[in-house]
């Protein structure tokens, strides 16, 4: 069955997100200006002003919320199941009740966040990695990973480490928890801008010219 949403629509690099969760199911979207959530039947359910003009980060759901990244300089939201209405923040910075925290400039300009053991590792594109408890939005830390480098894929992690791969070929592989420990950088010395998947129990890693397939040898 095919739906179709009210209202004007500017495109968008984001990824719509199925969002089913215990009230409903519904289909996220973030374009430029404004975050909107539909139901399977296309009609508006709520809609979060304040995303950047070009956002690129995608929704996801972790721990019972769905996070939404409005895109460099702008809010990174936590929000509730069974929303409605307008969950943009007021002029007197209180939130709606639907939201459960809010970083006003949480938001990055290329990398999703990663969500891993209870809290979300955010990565700007210029190397900084901000732990948010992923429940009450408290910030652990902020630190640089690596002076004047970029980073356009998003970290992920597994067996208590935090990886993210630069744009030069450096993995900088992050201790998971409150405090920031830099435990390695890994070489790859070549430009690498694709987002790495797991599939099973192998890392899939692409750079400008090679295509890696990683796993455990035991």
């Amino acid at each position: 069955m095919a739906a179709k949403g009210d209202g004007p629509q500017r495109s968008a690099w984001v990824t719509p997100f199925v969002w089913k969760n215990p009230q409903r199911t519904e289909v996220v979207t973030v374009g430029p200006g404004a975050a909107v959530s539909y139901d399977v039947t296309g009609k508006e359910l709520w809609r979060l002003a304040g995303m950047s003009a070009i956002p690129i980060p995608s929704p996801f759901a972790y721990y019972g919320l769905l996070y939404v990244n409005g895109g460099k300089g702008k809010p990174l939201v936590a929000i509730k199941p069974g929303a409605t209405g307008d969950l943009t923040t007021r002029e007197d910075g209180k939130h709606s009740e639907f939201v459960a925290w809010s970083e006003p400039r949480g938001g990055t300009y290329l990398p999703t966040e990663v969500a891993y053991d209870g809290a979300l590792y955010v990565l700007s594109e210029t190397g900084i990695l901000s732990r948010i408890d992923a429940k009450t939005g408290k910030l652990s830390y902020r630190s640089r990973l690596d002076a004047g480098g970029a980073f356009t894929s998003s970290p992920w992690a597994y067996n208590g480490k935090v990886f993210c791969l630069s744009e030069e070929g450096k993995t900088f592989v992050i201790a998971a928890g409150e405090k920031f420990e830099l435990i390695r950088i890994n070489l790859l010395e070549e430009m690498a801008q694709a987002t790495p998947a797991i599939v099973g129990d192998r890392l899939l890693l692409r750079t400008e010219s090679r295509l890696y397939s990683i796993r455990n040898k035991n």
